[in-house]
């Protein structure tokens, strides 16, 4: 055996023995030595509920693209210069007005069924029902979008950008402490960060493994560094709202950060992996920067995502005041979310204040 195949050896050994669990006194996995397990986003999705041909939500059809509100604004029978058509045009999805566009119609989903949380612990006439049957489900987006081809889930879209190797600016990091119990514990704390690795996968590239490391990011990453309050029932950790900024990257190189107030977790744990929703008020003027710096509108044309439309509908809908100005500036929205799960370094020689102001342990679940 050469010196490189025995190094790779003793690595797959360490990293089967790092992730072995602990067991409960009822005999359940509950893998948490040192009180403390991390994990990697691997997958993320916005979560539109919707049905195979869209006649039940969407019975007016699927919202034009791009192209399409392109021919009805400039039809082909006028001469236009670039002026008059295709530079305004692009001016209006960078700057979306909230004038109403007769012969632009926008339709929205009539679903009452949508994936999420209950953002407001209150049960509203807008709210919708889970497919679990939990009622007072926060996601207007569901609404505002759910007929939009780009956010559907025949999407080609949602598997074609969502790879987490590709971008390292938008490694999510989660770390959970104070965690007793996997299965239950009446109070955790979850902390975000950003993260600095890709995640680890198989031979293939298709398959995340856990007992990777994710180094944090504590120098240029600080605005990504959030801690929510939590409980574990059952196997399910449901965290208290709390404001969080997300990393954003797309096309190579263009990032744009995205607010989420009051935004909650809800996720199934296990040793291995995690899954579940993300849900927040997603700060409506940060989705439209970041939807139009990572994606050209040329590129959003393949998922019939025309964004001025969209802009207005997410505004129609939003749900989320500023608390200073009483202006409506986010909207309820959740994800799907998959994670796996990693041994979180934090820096060794610049010691990093967490956003409760005390200092992060060195390292989640201890390799010892």
């Amino acid at each position: 055996m050469t010196h490189q195949a025995k190094l790779l050896t003793a690595a797959l050994v360490a990293g089967t023995c790092l992730s072995a669990p602990v067991f409960a006194a009822d005999g359940t996995a509950s893998p948490v030595p040192g009180r403390t397990i991390g994990y990697v986003m691997t997958s993320e999705y916005k979560a539109i509920w919707d049905t195979p041909d869209g006649k039940l939500e969407c019975p007016q059809g699927i919202n034009n693209g791009p192209r399409e509100e392109f021919k009805i604004l400039y039809p082909e029978d006028k001469k236009w210069t670039i002026l008059e058509s295709q530079l305004e045009r692009e001016s209006e999805v960078w700057y979306p007005t909230l004038k109403p566009q007769e012969k632009l119609p926008h339709y929205e989903s009539i679903a009452k069924v949508a994936f999420g949380i209950d953002l407001n612990d209150k049960v509203d006439d807008n709210d919708y029902t889970d497919p679990d049957g939990n009622k007072g489900i926060d996601n207007q987006t569901q609404r505002a979008w759910g007929c939009t081809a780009n956010y559907r889930s025949t999407s080609y879209n949602l598997g074609a950008f969502n790879n987490w190797r590709k971008y390292a600016y938008n490694i999510i990091v989660i770390e959970l402490t104070d965690v007793d119990d996997l299965i239950n514990d009446t109070d955790v704390t979850l902390t975000t960060y950003r993260g600095m690795d890709r995640p680890m996968t198989d031979a293939t590239g298709a398959t995340y493994l856990p007992g990777g490391t994710q180094r944090v990011d504590m120098r240029f990453g600080k605005d990504f560094v959030q801690k929510f309050k939590g409980k574990i029932v059952d196997g399910v950790l449901t965290t208290e709202g709390a404001d969080y900024t997300e990393p954003s990257a797309g096309g190579g190189s263009n990032i744009a950060n995205v607010r989420y107030y009051g935004a909650r977790w809800r996720l199934s744990l296990t040793g291995e992996r995690a899954q579940g929703i993300l849900g927040g008020y997603m700060d409506i003027g940060d989705w439209n920067s970041a939807a139009n710096q990572t994606r050209s509108t040329h590129h959003q044309a393949y998922g019939q995502a025309a964004t001025p439309s969209i802009y207005r509908a997410l505004m129609r809908n939003a749900d989320y005041a500023d608390p200073k100005t009483g202006q409506m500036i986010a909207i309820s929205t959740a994800f799907k979310v998959g994670l796996t799960q990693v041994f979180v370094q934090h820096p060794v020689n610049e010691p990093a204040v967490s956003a409760n102001g005390t200092a992060p342990s060195a390292t989640s679940m201890s390799r010892d």
